[in-house]
């Protein structure tokens, strides 16, 4: 893959995460409750891990229309730092979690910053990234089956993660 396809694919990715959360609004920046649909994305780090990028810069340019520039900064780490346990981890139902705890990182940042309950904040994050990670699990289960979609996205068919997946479903069926 050339360095323009590679950026092409990092600014398309990213693009679609800035989108589809400023696009949503107050879901996406719902204070404590974090809702933010564009999570679903975490799953293309679990079989590349090129798009860590593309989704911490995605993050970054969204939170620049969050509650504080600090999110900036925080927010971005966070999805960095779960973005990247999601590609170690090999088991993408396991992987789900990272994001989830790193709910605890913007709890905390919300607990500095505006004195909230650390707990209780991190609980609501945590729910509603759950939501979003276990809607984005079932339909990136079905995503990477597609080999029309992992061709345009660049992911080889021999990727291991991709055959953890599909063995998975043909040993049920």
């Amino acid at each position: 893959m050339s360095k323009t396809d590679k950026l092409v694919k990092l600014a398309v990715v990213a693009g679609i995460y800035i989108v589809a959360t400023i696009a949503l609004g107050q879901l996406s920046y719902w204070g404590p409750i974090g809702f933010r649909i564009s999570e679903v994305l975490n799953f293309l780090a679990f079989i590349d891990p090129f798009y860590i990028i593309s989704l911490t810069l995605g993050c970054a340019i969204s939170n620049f229309y969050s509650f504080s520039i600090v999110d900036v900064f925080v927010g971005s780490f966070a999805t960095l730092a779960a973005t990247y346990a999601m590609w170690k981890t090999r088991n993408m139902a396991v992987s789900i979690l990272w994001p989830v705890l790193g709910s605890a990182v913007i709890a905390e940042e919300l607990h500095i910053l505006y004195k909230v309950p650390f707990f209780y904040t991190f609980f609501t994050q945590a729910v509603g990234e759950l939501a979003v990670m276990v809607l984005g699990y079932f339909l990136f289960k079905k995503i990477f089956k597609n080999s029309a979609f992992l061709d345009r996205i660049k992911i080889k068919p021999d990727n291991k993660k991709l055959e953890s997946i599909k063995l998975k479903n043909i040993k049920k069926g």
